[in-house]
């Protein structure tokens, strides 16, 4: 083949794949580490942070303890990353791990993770809409210490936790509430409160409960990927389809020219943990009985030809 044709191929084929490409996160499997201010036996994965790198200054992070190493023991490459709960005085600095900052503060329950959109080291540019969020892990707790993983899409500066939800447009929650000695593959959907285009993701990754976290529980994890099912199915286009709570029924107003194919509902809590999946019946299945609290919770429904999401208030 001529060489100015073959390289005009590449080229096109290069630009159709860079248009179908979706994001990933940054140093995902955690190989790449560096040096950030303590010397060489203090180490951060690249594009990630942890406490010693917080909002506290100088003197509150040279007395932070280190509460995450470089490990070894990984589910892919060489490395992963082992976040351990340490004590702090009287209290627990749990293990944190965010690719935003840490916002540092006494008690530690207090403390919240954001991202900082005019520095390039406490952001992650994110544009894309993932379907689910997954990660290896394994989970050694101390007593019945829980582990968290969150990731929010969101626009403009953001925070977590944040009751308010400010800027959030979609948020996945992973818990780790057993002892788990083998590499586990864990995942969560991502529960869209918006229809809004995102601009940075930002994760809050913690190896204990934030109000109990217990001295030693240890999080290893590894491997991050976002998944995309969806990507060519369209979102709402059910026009005239709404869902609302009474009581405690939900109710389902179908669209006419609904298909009547299967499909499946979930009703997701703020912080995107499931609460209720069921398979339904278009047009058959027109009211469910839910037991749920006072609150606000995103009921999605989706098949083969749509997704619909509604956000849901219990009074």
């Amino acid at each position: 083949m001529n060489k100015i044709i073959l390289y005009t191929t590449l080229f096109c084929l290069l630009i159709v794949y860079s248009g179908f490409a979706q994001q990933q996160l940054e140093n995902p499997g955690f190989e790449y580490w560096e040096e950030f201010g303590f010397g060489p036996d203090t180490l951060e994965p690249v594009d990630w942070n942890s406490l010693k790198s917080s909002d506290g200054g100088e003197l509150i992070n040279s007395v932070i303890p280190l509460v995450w190493e470089q490990s070894t023991d990984a589910h892919s490459g060489m490395y992963s990353i082992k976040l351990i709960n340490m004590p702090i005085l009287t209290l627990v600095a749990p293990g944190t791990l965010t690719n935003g900052r840490v916002h540092a503060t006494l008690p530690p329950t207090d403390a919240y993770v954001f991202t900082i959109d005019s520095l390039p080291e406490f952001n992650t540019p994110f544009t894309s809409k993932p379907d689910s969020l997954t990660v290896w892990a394994k989970f050694m707790p101390e007593a019945d210490d829980i582990g968290h993983v969150i990731a929010i899409l969101h626009s403009d500066t953001a925070k977590v936790a944040d009751s308010l939800q400010t800027n959030w447009i979609a948020v996945a929650n992973i818990d780790f509430t057993e002892e788990t000695t083998a590499w586990t593959r864990f995942s969560a959907p991502f529960v869209y409160l918006n229809n809004d285009t995102p601009e940075y993701i930002l994760f809050a990754i913690y190896a204990g409960d934030a109000a109990y976290s217990q001295i030693g529980s240890i999080l290893y994890l590894d491997d991050f990927e976002l998944t995309y099912y969806n990507t060519g199915q369209q979102e709402n286009v059910s026009e005239g389809l709404n869902i609302w709570i009474s009581g405690d029924e939900l109710f389902i107003n179908w669209n006419k020219e609904q298909s009547n194919d299967l499909a499946n509902l979930q009703v997701f809590d703020v912080s995107g943990n499931v609460l209720i999946s069921e398979t339904i019946t278009p047009h058959k299945n027109e009211k469910l009985h839910v037991d749920l609290q006072t609150g606000i919770y995103i009921c999605k429904i989706s098949n083969q030809h749509f997704t619909y999401t509604e956000k849901l208030i219990k009074k």
